[in-house]
This record gives C-alpha cells, structure tokens and sequence, in this order.
C-alpha cells in the first residue's frame, strides 16, 4: 500500500498537562499482555528500587493468563495491584511519575502513552521497538534501552532529563493542532495532485 505520509496522534495538551513528577512511583500504562513487556516493566522497577504503579486493563482470557502466569508471581506483598483507572486519574499519575516504563516487545505502530507522558513532564524509558524512535529523544526526553539491564540503570538517570523539555517537545511535535495542520496539508497536496492546474492559474 503506497504510504502518503506519516501523520503522528494530537493529543489534547489542555488535558495532559506539565506535573512535578513527585510522587515517588514509576509507572506502567498499558496492555496487560506480552507484548506489551509487563513483566519486564515489573522487574525494572524492582532491580531499581522504586514503587511501580500498573495501570492496565486484565478483560480477556490470554490477559488473564499472562498476568497469572508471567507478572502476578513478580508481585510480593505490599505491591500494588494492577488496576483500570478513570481517564482524570490516569491523567494524575502521568503529571506525578517519575518515569514511563515502556518496555515494547512489538513494533508498535504508534505508542500513543509516551506521547502523553511527554505532555505530562514524564521521561520515557524504552525499548527502540515500532515508533519509540520516532516519539521520543535519548537524552532530551527519554532514554532508549536495548535490554532489562540498561532500563535499570536509566533509571538511575533519569532526574537529568528536564521535564520542561519534555513538555516542549509535547507541544511543538504531539499538539492537536499540528495533527489537524498535517492532514490538511496532505489532502489539499492529494487534491492538487489528482486535479493539477496550469501554472498559469492560481491555486
């Protein structure tokens, strides 16, 4: 299929907005699936040190199963349970992370929550799988990690990343206005292309 142009998700930058990043946690948003890389996000934080808050959905069976099997034996007591949340909650724990544990084990298409972590202020610690290269800048607003044993140890490193400079690079590439901008830019070149005039007549 014949790719006219890559157009990246808007997101509503009035919603997710800049937040302090102190609520002592880090924080996993997504799938409760393999591929989604739960039970690494799991080790990581405790390799690290930190409280982990999973914010995720467990509906379907292969879901269920996966979490029984590869992420709920990772979980001791005290550990908070993964759970659904309100999208105004979800919103809060973005603006309070410290990071986003993002460890990818597809080429996803477009990885929409790191997006809106960088709305929100919050590193984003990766595997360089699907988009996350395209999302994302190591060392300005992320860190990408090959493996478990580098996501350990960028969280250690984490605090160098501004979140000021996370949150400009939510504006000025994820805004709503710059994904309405580049649709209308390509259906007008679509249009033009399928009906050229002369150069002699204006557009």
């Amino acid at each position: 299929i014949p790719i006219a142009a890559v157009i990246h998700h808007g997101i509503d930058l009035d919603l997710y907005r800049l937040g302090p990043g102190d609520g002592g946690y880090l924080l996993f948003m997504g799938r409760m699936c393999a591929a989604k890389g739960v039970h690494l996000a799991v080790r990581v934080a405790k390799r690290a040190g930190w409280q982990l808050v999973l914010v995720t959905k467990i509906w379907e069976p292969d879901e269920r199963a996966y979490f029984d099997h590869e992420v709920r034996p990772l979980l001791e007591p005290g550990d908070e349970m993964p759970a659904e949340q309100p999208l105004p909650r979800r919103v809060a724990l973005l603006r309070g992370a410290r990071a986003l544990l993002n460890p990818i084990q597809w080429p996803e298409p477009c990885g929409l929550v790191m997006a809106e972590a960088l709305a929100s202020g919050t590193p984003v610690l990766a595997f360089p799988s699907g988009s996350a290269p395209e999302i994302v800048e190591p060392g300005r607003t992320a860190c990408l990690c090959n493996d478990e044993d580098e996501m350990v140890a960028a969280v250690g490193r984490v605090g160098e990343i501004k979140r000021a400079d996370c949150r400009s690079a939510a504006e000025q590439r994820f805004s709503l206005a710059r994904m309405a901008r580049d649709h209308e830019r390509l259906y007008r070149r679509l249009l033009e292309e399928r009906d050229p005039k002369p150069d002699d007549q204006p557009r």
